[in-house]
C-alpha cells in the first residue's frame, strides 16, 4: 500500500460525520466514505427517524459505529442506554459530568453495561477533573474535548490544545482511551481555523475521531483529506500519530458492536 493509500485510510478511519436522519436515507457521499474505511455515523434524529437511519448504516457498514446526541428526557444510565438502544445507537455522544462525586461514574457503569459506550464531556482542560478521573476509572470509552479556549498563551480550544488532550487528559489523568472532538464546524472553529485546519491541530493534539456535523459534506471531507496530506508531508503530522489514532478508534468501534462490562480503567496506553 503506498503511503498516499494508507493516508487517505487512515483520515478516513479517523472521522465521524453526522446526518440528521430526517428520511432515514444516506446521502451517496456518505456510503461511499461508508465502504472506504470511515468507522459510521452520529445520527441527529430521534423514534423512528433514528431508527431507519441507523439501520441505514448498518445496511451499509454492519459493525459500525452508531453515535447519537443523547436521550430526550435526563435519567440514569440505564435509562439513557435503553432508549439509545431503541434508536440503534451503540455510542452516547452527550454524557455530560456529574456534579455530585460517584455520579459520573454510576452513570457511565450503568450506561456501558447496557451495551452502549459513552462520550464523557465536553472535555475543557479547566475546572474540576473529577468527574473525567470518575469517568476514566469507570473505563468510560470515549471523552469528548470541547470548543472552551484553554488558558495561555495562545488561546486553542481544548480540542485542538496539546496540553489539554497529551498534557492533562493523557499525562495527568492517564487516560488512554478514545479522544473525540466535539463537532468541528461549530462557528468558533470555522471561523477561527476553518475545518480542515483545524482537524489537522486536533491529531496533532491528540485527538483521535473527528466529529463533524451535518452541514460538513463530502466537499469538507475532501479537504480535511488534502490539509491532512499537506501536513503530513510538511512534517507537521505523522503517519504514525494518525495510526495510533486509527486503533484506538477501531478498539471502540469492536467493543461497541460487541460490548462488554468494563472491569478496569484503560491504561494510557489503551490497554486493560
Amino acid at each position: 500500500m503506498n503511503v498516499l493509500h494508507r493516508l487517505a485510510t487512515l483520515v478516513d478511519s479517523c472521522l465521524l460525520p453526522s446526518v440528521e436522519g430526517d428520511d432515514g436515507r444516506l446521502p451517496d457521499w456518505l456510503l461511499r466514505r461508508l465502504e472506504r474505511g470511515t468507522p459510521g455515523a452520529a445520527v441527529h434524529a430521534y423514534g423512528t427517524a433514528a431508527r431507519a437511519t441507523t439501520d441505514a448504516v448498518r445496511a451499509a457498514l454492519p459493525d459500525a459505529l452508531t453515535g447519537h446526541p443523547g436521550p430526550r428526557r435526563k435519567g440514569d444510565g440505564s435509562a439513557a442506554a435503553a432508549e439509545l438502544v431503541a434508536a440503534g445507537a451503540n455510542l452516547h455522544l452527550g454524557v455530560r459530568p456529574g456534579p455530585r462525586a460517584d455520579e459520573t461514574r454510576v452513570f457511565v457503569t450503568d450506561l456501558q453495561t447496557h451495551g452502549v459506550a459513552g462520550a464523557l464531556g465536553p472535555f475543557t482542560g479547566t475546572g474540576s477533573l473529577r468527574p473525567f478521573a470518575e469517568g476514566a476509572a469507570a473505563g468510560v470509552r470515549a471523552i469528548t474535548a470541547g470548543h472552551t479556549p484553554v488558558p495561555g498563551p495562545d488561546g486553542l480550544p481544548a480540542a485542538l490544545s496539546a496540553p489539554a488532550i497529551t498534557g492533562i487528559l493523557r499525562g495527568e489523568l492517564g487516560y488512554g482511551g478514545v479522544v473525540v472532538s466535539d463537532a468541528l464546524d461549530a462557528p468558533s472553529i470555522v471561523d477561527g481555523w476553518g475545518v480542515p485546519g483545524a482537524a489537522v491541530l486536533a491529531w496533532i493534539a491528540g485527538v483521535d475521531l473527528l466529529r463533524l456535523g451535518p452541514a460538513s459534506g463530502e466537499g469538507v471531507h475532501a479537504a480535511i483529506h488534502t490539509a491532512a496530506a499537506r501536513a503530513v508531508f510538511d512534517g507537521d503530522l505523522s503517519l504514525s500519530r494518525l495510526e495510533e489514532a486509527a486503533e484506538r478508534v477501531s478498539r471502540l468501534r469492536r467493543w461497541a458492536c460487541d460490548p462488554r462490562m468494563p472491569a478496569d480503567p484503560i491504561t494510557a496506553s489503551g490497554e486493560r
